[in-house]
């Protein structure tokens, strides 16, 4: 009976003793969560200025405002906030030369080398995310994953929305050659026929079967082959992955009769035709693409071609960020408005307008998908993007020289010239471009 007795009071003792300790470890958090609200509200309600930066020409401020501003001011009405446009006076080299302070950059994956790196206004925030306690987990991990390749395994930035690739088809243009649309899961060889059909001459004038965003598809292409190898800083153009990655697009272009006009690639060529001229019949690009078109043209949406080996696989993500300029003086501040946009409060707000969610969790949210676009109505929106995106490739400083090398080569080979010497001519022209950079 006294073992018994020992035993008995040696268990109460042990779960007075959990119960306390789970205490102890629930008051300690609670308080870390009190102390952090308490932080966040005296950084919210001290007035402070915020300078914002977008970097895609021809932002307005009313387009900044509609877009993210007026939200951020209603979440932070202390907060004023500036807006400065990207046009000729105001170019972002001009801006820094000035003296403007800016405190938090907007940028697409794509652009941030040619702005955010280029001209060394990255910032860390890894302190600031554990300050704060922000949960990273809540964001579909290739965005963190992306920013963890460009900081060395810090962060610049939190992502606000994304995007990916898909094909874009006129249905008049169908309808008229009686011609089945694309759909949902077909290949690349089986696109490439497709085009081949739709490729031909009508009263005179030419029909391209499909025209393309070559420099969007490569950044994101499905076999995630990286344009630059980010050990040696030296262009990848001459790997297998990007050989394979790259001649798949240019394929397109060696169509009698779907080639570059007058040998010169550049995205206006390729996009205007299909939805303002119309002798387009598919257009492979981003997937914001759709809220260029509007009401132009009778047409939909399908997922971008599938590799027959990769058939689960889509393109990359393609995510805008908010980064936290190194030269801000409202660290705090800015990181508040950071965090807010990846809010599910944000979040709700910005998919109803058209722009892909950057949560994890996406299957409530995204029922709301473009409900305030109606020119959205209707379509097949939800191919815009994948069900899986590619693993993401490394995007280094030196991505703007690898893609001007690059389209080079494109244009080198619709005109005739051999794959691989373009290629290798390309490569061996980027490397020496970033070895003067470096200099």
């Amino acid at each position: 009976m006294r073992t018994k007795s020992r035993r008995l009071s040696g268990i109460i003792l042990c779960l007075l003793a959990a119960s306390l300790t789970a205490c102890q470890q629930t008051g300690k958090s609670e308080e870390v969560t009190v102390k952090g609200q308490d932080l966040v509200k005296k950084v919210s309600d001290t007035p402070t200025e915020l300078v914002f930066y977008v970097c895609v020409n021809g932002w307005t401020e009313e387009q900044f405002m509609s877009t993210y501003g007026n939200q951020i001011k209603k979440k932070f009405p202390n907060y004023s906030l500036k807006f400065i446009p990207q046009k000729d006076a105001q170019t972002l080299p001009s801006v820094i030369t000035s003296g403007q302070t800016i405190d938090i950059l907007i940028t697409s994956i794509g652009l941030t080398s040619n702005f955010l790196l280029a001209y060394e206004m990255q910032d860390d925030i890894s302190d600031l995310i554990k300050k704060y306690n922000f949960d990273l987990s809540r964001l579909e991990p290739s965005t963190v994953d992306i920013q963890r390749q460009l900081a060395g395994g810090g962060i610049y930035g939190l992502p606000v929305s994304t995007t990916s690739a898909a094909l874009f088809y006129n249905k008049s243009l169908f309808d008229k050659f009686g011609v089945s649309y694309p759909r949902d899961g077909m290949t690349w060889d089986e696109i490439n026929d497709l085009a081949k059909t739709m490729t031909r001459t009508d009263n005179g004038q030419q029909i391209k079967g499909m025209t393309m965003s070559v420099q969007h598809l490569m950044q994101l292409n499905q076999l995630s082959a990286p344009h630059i190898d980010s050990k040696t800083s030296k262009a990848a153009f001459t790997s297998d992955s990007f050989r394979q990655a790259f001649g798949n697009l240019t394929r397109f272009y060696k169509i009698p009769g779907n080639g570059l006009l007058d040998n010169k690639y550049n995205l206006v060529s390729q996009q205007e035709p299909f939805y303002k001229d119309q002798n387009v019949a598919m257009f492979a690009a981003l997937s914001t693409t759709a809220r260029v078109f509007k009401d132009t043209l009778n047409w939909n949406i399908v997922q971008l071609p599938v590799y027959k080996d990769k058939p689960n696989v889509g393109p990359q993500s393609y995510p805008t960020y908010f980064y936290l300029s190194k030269g801000s003086k409202n660290k705090d501040a800015a990181f508040q408005v950071m965090s807010y946009v990846t809010s599910d409060e944000f979040q709700d707000f910005i998919v109803k307008d058209g722009y892909s969610s950057i949560l994890k969790n996406q299957d409530q949210i995204m029922k709301n998908f473009a409900t305030n676009d109606p020119a959205l109505a209707g379509k097949n929106v939800k191919s815009l993007l994948p069900a899986k995106f590619a693993d993401p490739t490394e995007k280094t400083k030196y991505q703007a020289i690898a893609d001007k090398e690059m389209l080079a080569a494109l244009v080198d080979i619709a005109s005739g010239k051999d794959e691989n010497t373009a290629l290798r001519e390309a490569e061996e022209r980027a490397n020496k471009a970033i070895e003067a950079e470096k200099k």
